[in-house]
């Protein structure tokens, strides 16, 4: 489970890699990614849809980019994320990682 910290008003960025059991690198070709944001793991609160990518398939990266102006609406405090893989060919769902985010408030504003 993953602890994660991002700051109001600050551009917030992830990746994460899949890898097999024996830790080789899964190529995510046929892939797609999700991930959601919310005040509790059973929330039907949306907070944010994080909206991953997978930018080259065959290097097992996940990425997650949310832009300074969106981490700037939501309110300081912690939240729950996980991010799935939906393989396209036989329609499994794959937990790739979980946990929570820390959101804070600046100190340092103009």
């Amino acid at each position: 489970m993953a602890k994660l910290y991002a700051y109001s008003g600050s551009t917030f960025s992830a990746t994460f890699t899949c890898k097999d059991a024996a830790g080789a690198v899964v190529n995510l070709t046929g892939h797609t990614a999700r991930a959601m944001l919310r005040p509790s793991v059973s929330s039907d609160t949306l907070t944010l849809n994080m909206a991953p990518t997978i930018p080259t398939p065959a290097d097992g990266i996940v990425s997650i980019t949310i832009a300074d102006e969106t981490t700037a609406t939501i309110d300081a405090g912690t939240y729950h994320f996980d991010v799935l893989l939906d393989k396209a060919s036989d329609g499994s769902v794959i937990y790739l990682a979980g946990g929570t985010i820390v959101v804070r408030e600046q100190v340092t504003r103009t």
